[in-house]
């Protein structure tokens, strides 16, 4: 579903992204059919008939498209998916866009897809504090206001290739670092069990020296092939080297007509115009006493010890 805050590929894009996969279109919808299928054969997963927890059919065929059209992987990571969420319900639970909390870590942080994708089809994510301030910074709700606009753009909004993230430390504080370093390692862990990606590259900008610890630990748990896409730039103006100018925002060295405050706040107000899809996601979760004894939960050897290393594509 293509809105004003986030265009679609191109035709030929998305055709050459299922040809490189070896699907089409008409092959997605009956890999969603055997989907749902297996879904309803597992009773401790949603129910995709339930009229009061709809499982969104674009979910599934973006996780899909992301698992590189294995449904194998794709049924592990749909289990992982509603399974984790009872593991961080500080992450998962009260999705409301609309809540005080939410609408005030809006303010101070975003994680924002840019409208345009890139010629390849891949998706630009602005990641971004917006103000040194980190008093009233709450870790959690800045983790869950992520995991928002993720999900809305894996169920319903956004078809893309790869997701290239910008990370822009220009307002990072020393206390912004000192709460995210001791929550990384359930953080890492929340969204690579939640959500098949596949990383095209990681692009930091404006960092200082005490960033360099975060930048570490973030690179330390990345697979060499990963973190080989990390690049840490000493302008802005390189941004264009790496990424069309068109996808860019005015103020990233860009020519997208807007700045990226008028893109963000575009964004917000796409996620509270999806308040009750919200509500009802969040509340979507396994149930675990109704898991098979021969089911086999993914999760266990993920979440346990020294955590995996980051395994994206």
């Amino acid at each position: 579903m293509e809105t004003k805050t986030l265009m679609l590929p191109s035709p030929s894009s998305i055709n050459q992204i299922y040809t490189e996969l070896g699907t089409s279109e008409t092959k997605l919808d009956l890999d969603v059919k055997i989907l749902k299928e297996w879904m309803r054969k597992q009773p401790h997963l949603p129910n995709p008939d339930d009229d009061e927890k709809i499982i969104d059919e674009k979910r599934l065929k973006t996780f899909l498209l992301i698992c590189k059209n294995s449904l194998e992987k794709t049924k592990v990571m749909l289990d992982q998916h509603y399974t984790i969420k009872l593991s961080a319900p500080e992450y998962f639970s009260k999705w409301d866009p609309t809540s005080p909390e939410i609408v005030k870590i809006m303010k101070l942080f975003c994680y924002v897809p840019f409208p345009n994708p890139t010629h390849e089809g891949h998706r630009v994510i602005l990641h971004r504090i917006k103000t040194e301030d980190a008093n009233n910074f709450v870790y959690d709700d800045h983790i869950k206001l992520i995991f928002m606009s993720l999900d809305i753009r894996v169920a319903k909004l956004d078809t893309y290739n790869k997701e290239i993230i910008l990370y822009d430390c220009n307002n990072l504080s020393m206390n912004h670092v000192a709460a995210i370093i001791p929550n990384i390692k359930k953080v890492f862990e929340s969204v690579f069990a939640a959500f098949p990606l596949r990383l095209h590259g990681i692009h930091i900008i404006n960092t200082n020296s005490f960033v360099n610890p975060l930048i570490n630990l973030s690179l330390s748990i990345m697979k060499k092939k990963v973190a080989g896409r990390v690049i840490n730039h000493k302008s802005i103006e390189e941004l264009k080297n790496y990424i069309d100018p068109s996808v860019l925002p005015l103020d990233y060295g860009g020519t997208y007509p807007k700045t990226s405050d008028e893109i963000i706040d575009d964004w917000h107000i796409e996620l509270k115009k999806h308040r009750e899809w919200f509500i009802t996601q969040s509340s979507i979760v396994a149930d675990n006493s109704k898991r098979p004894i021969n089911s086999n939960n993914h999760l266990d050897n993920a979440m346990e010890g020294s955590f995996r290393k980051l395994d994206v594509d």
